[in-house]
């Protein structure tokens, strides 16, 4: 079967709110370059070459870097939650299932994570800088519990410079919103829930773990909602049982339950998913389908007025995604806890996995694995990188790259002629839904325009 004949196959079903056409028109102006099945994720600087310093070295750098900070400009603070009630076979994240001790785990992680903060807070005026959100991933952060959600609230506001304007938001399943935990939260201060729906198809639900009904999940969301709180979901294609339709019909009952925001995804296969895709032969996968419901669902959102404020997230003017968005506003981002990573100017540092955290993170050492500060040509790229991953080249960006070109080859032609951006009324570039699924490939792109990125090790990562 050719691929036109697929993709016809695909969106024969498609409800009458898609326009297939489109779709595949779009699909059809994609230069060979930009093959489907070999898309790219943006990565950060951490994940392409090794660190530059062991993670004490980066530690003594941070806190020189921080002696001679005096903007006070906002930062971003990030707390990992690696526990779960259960791992579900489908999830790529960083996280695992806590068995027995659970309550010693959690309170020695929590321990550790306030101290690592009243550390970092230590530092210099780290604590008179504004924050502009409190955001818990995982893992499901609201397993750990009432009592040691108001610790780590109770740390964040005795440290930092916490206002009535902070965000306090958290990552979480919508089986672990009963009605005592959203209470509590919301009286902590809590404003916003990203909530990994991933599908409100009940056969690919089943199949994923997800124990919650679809009408359930629902009425969780309207019921946050009726609080006042943005609400955003995980949306994923390509999983088991998915149909186009089932998946654009459960996007317009999120859109009629109240959502504010969706970011949308292809199922990532790493090694701590790998064995469940196999058993689901998904490891030999086209990526084609997924990339025509992605193309749907993103239609579909544009179409209902929703923006992108991140390349693969779609917003209402309600859901800012602050944590998401903080390199686009010029924000530091203080990342605290195992595997989490942050940004303090132009270092990054990251923390080791769950074991070596607890190992390393003792008395005034916060437990780093590794450090790395942008060099000449990662300070040049910067900011087109930061620009392609919100979605929206600005004018004077845009004139930049093309001063950039001259003598070489500019990508914004060829950019334009494959429908992966598009003018916007003010001279600058958005990426279109198309452009969404490759803004990895946008981004290697700019390899011609700095061809010391080969020499500096800069790579892509192949298609998960």
């Amino acid at each position: 079967m050719t691929q036109e004949e697929i993709i016809h196959r695909f969106l024969e079903g498609a409800p009458s709110s898609i326009d297939a056409r489109k779709i595949l028109a779009q699909w059809r102006e994609l230069s060979p370059e930009y093959n489907v099945n070999k898309w790219r994720l943006p990565l950060p600087l951490w994940a392409q070459r090794p660190y530059d310093n062991s993670g004490a070295q980066a530690w003594e750098i941070l806190q020189d870097d921080l002696r001679h900070d005096n903007t006070y400009k906002p930062i971003c603070i990030y707390l990992h939650i690696p526990f779960c009630s259960s791992k579900c076979g489908f999830c790529d994240s960083y996280s695992f299932r806590l068995r027995a001790h659970a309550n010693e785990h959690i309170n020695a992680y929590v321990n550790h994570l306030c101290n690592e903060l009243k550390l970092w807070s230590e530092r210099c005026n780290l604590s008179r800088h504004p924050v502009s959100t409190v955001h818990l991933g995982g893992g499901t952060p609201a397993f750990i519990g009432e009592v040691a959600f108001a610790r780590l609230v109770d740390c964040c506001r005795k440290f930092f410079t916490i206002s009535d304007q902070t965000e306090w938001a958290l990552e979480t399943t919508s089986s672990s919103l009963t009605p005592g935990t959203t209470s509590a939260l919301h009286g902590m201060g809590f404003r916003r829930l990203h909530i990994g729906v991933q599908t409100l198809e009940a056969l690919s639900r089943a199949e994923i773990g997800r124990c919650s009904p679809p009408g359930k999940v629902l009425d969780k969301i309207s019921e946050t909602r009726s609080l006042g709180w943005t609400v955003s979901v995980d949306l994923i294609c390509g999983l088991p049982f998915q149909t186009l339709p089932g998946f654009i019909v459960g996007i317009e009952e999120l859109i009629a339950a109240g959502c504010n925001g969706f970011s949308l995804y292809e199922l990532l296969i790493y090694p701590q998913n790998r064995k469940w895709a196999e058993q689901h032969l998904l490891t030999d996968r086209d990526h084609l389908p997924n990339y025509l419901m992605f193309q749907a669902g993103s239609q579909l959102l544009s179409n209902r007025g929703f923006k992108k404020n991140l390349f693969n997230h779609w917003a209402n003017p309600q859901d800012n995604n602050i944590y998401f968005t903080f390199p686009i506003r010029g924000e530091d981002c203080l990342g605290v806890g195992t595997i989490a990573d942050g940004v303090f100017g132009n270092y990054h540092y990251r923390h080791p996995r769950y074991s070596d955290y607890l190992r390393l993170a003792q008395n005034a050492f916060p437990g780093l694995e590794g450090g790395l500060r942008r060099n000449p040509l990662e300070e040049k790229m910067q900011p087109f990188i930061t620009a392609i991953e919100s979605g929206n080249i600005t004018a004077t960006l845009r004139r930049k790259l093309e001063t950039l070109s001259i003598g070489r080859n500019n990508p914004i032609p060829h950019w334009l002629s494959s429908q992966l951006v598009q003018e916007d009324d003010r001279g600058g570039l958005e990426l279109t839904n198309s452009g969404s699924w490759f803004a990895g490939n946008l981004i290697s792109d700019l390899r011609v325009l700095f061809p010391e990125a080969d020499r500096l090790g800069i790579r892509e990562r192949p298609n998960p």
